[in-house]
């Protein structure tokens, strides 16, 4: 712990990512995000570096659970007819050529990629904007859970990813980014984004986050 003008605050990440205090947030890992037959690949997306990063997500949401280590899991929709959709989000979603159609409830892009599935017992949260937090239950959740820290992994680097660790931020919770576990399909728009999350929140790899949490038992 570290005293800043009075106040005792986290420091070191064995403290940031104290497994009974802490969250992993898996952000949009959904076929249509991360598979070659989903709706970003359909229009032109490279899912190389996504594709690549899926291995190691499943891994490291195994080794959450097996450290007691809450688990949420944070998914993208668009509701039918457009429902969720105003003129200027339509115009967000439609800039660079792709339809806004993805992501509808209950078919096959929506849902989340093979082996990286919510159990039972898992909070998921349905988003319809880009922030996990924006008009979801996501806050009062880890407010009940007694959640101080959150980790954060997914796609898209520049997009999800950075608009769910900000507001993390701002709602008062401790970030850690698990920097080799989020991929976008841009990998210039990626690294501007990792090297903004590098100067404004610690980021490490999979590896030290759970070397943490072995430490510690």
């Amino acid at each position: 712990m570290r005293d800043v003008s009075g106040t005792m605050v986290r420091d070191s990440l064995s403290e940031l990512v104290a497994a009974e205090t802490t969250a992993l947030l898996v952000v949009d890992v959904q076929n249509d995000f991360c598979h070659d037959d989903g709706h970003f690949a359909r229009h032109g997306k490279d899912m190389v570096a996504v594709k690549a990063v899926l291995p190691g997500i499943r891994a490291f949401v195994a080794a959450a659970r097996a450290h007691g280590v809450k688990v949420v899991f944070i998914r993208q929709a668009t509701l039918p007819d457009g429902a969720s959709d105003t003129p200027s989000w339509l115009r967000f979603k439609s800039r660079d050529g792709k339809t806004p159609d993805y992501t509808l409830p209950d078919t096959w892009g929506w849902q989340f990629v093979d082996g990286l599935e919510p159990r039972d017992d898992e909070f998921v949260v349905q988003k319809f904007r880009p922030d996990g937090f924006h008009r979801t239950g996501l806050d009062q959740h880890l407010r009940d859970a007694g959640i101080e820290s959150v980790i954060v992994l997914g796609v898209i680097t520049e997009g999800c990813v950075e608009s769910t660790i900000r507001s993390a931020s701002y709602h008062d919770y401790y970030v850690v980014v698990a920097g080799d576990n989020v991929a976008s399909p841009n990998a210039h728009l990626h690294d501007g984004a990792m090297n903004l999350f590098r100067a404004r929140y610690p980021t490490h790899d999979a590896t030290e986050i759970i070397a943490a949490w072995d430490d510690a038992t």
